[in-house]
């Protein structure tokens, strides 16, 4: 591969740096944690969190991987269901969620996260995520 395909234009780069904000916005709203909860977690402030769920700026590796510990989810989790013009893989599929989305206006979707943050195992949370991950993958077609 020639150095000059390989390398990603600056609106590549911004879309990789907002695809990935928006990822970790929606598994905060998925765990019901707050930007201010999560930016006291890792040492930013509020404001510099907000800018890494704008995607304005980029996440250093080891600060996604302290979001990747505190979210319960591995680093390519940020990764996921990029869209196909930016992502390498063939699979890739649109982002599940919009930016102003929330998933908590359904009572169920609340139940479900509160239940599963009450389970106490870290290792069988993360097998209950990825059995819906896998449920949610085979009935989406």
């Amino acid at each position: 591969m020639e150095s000059s395909s390989s390398k990603l234009t600056r609106d590549e780069v911004r879309e990789i740096d907002q695809h990935v904000g928006r990822r970790l916005r929606y598994r905060r709203i998925m765990m019901d944690y707050s930007q201010t909860f999560l930016a006291e977690q890792v040492g930013l402030s509020f404001q510099q969190f907000q800018k890494y769920e704008k995607g304005a700026n980029r996440i250093s590796a080891s600060k996604l991987h302290e979001f990747a510990q505190i979210l319960d989810v591995p680093v390519s989790y940020f990764f996921e269901e990029m869209p196909t013009e930016i992502k390498a893989a063939s699979q890739a599929t649109d982002p599940a969620i919009e930016e102003d989305e929330n998933p908590f206006t359904e009572p169920e979707v609340r139940e479900f996260v509160q239940a599963y943050q009450k389970v106490s195992s870290p290792n069988l949370r993360k097998s209950i995520f990825q059995a819906v991950k896998a449920v949610a993958k085979s009935s989406a077609g």
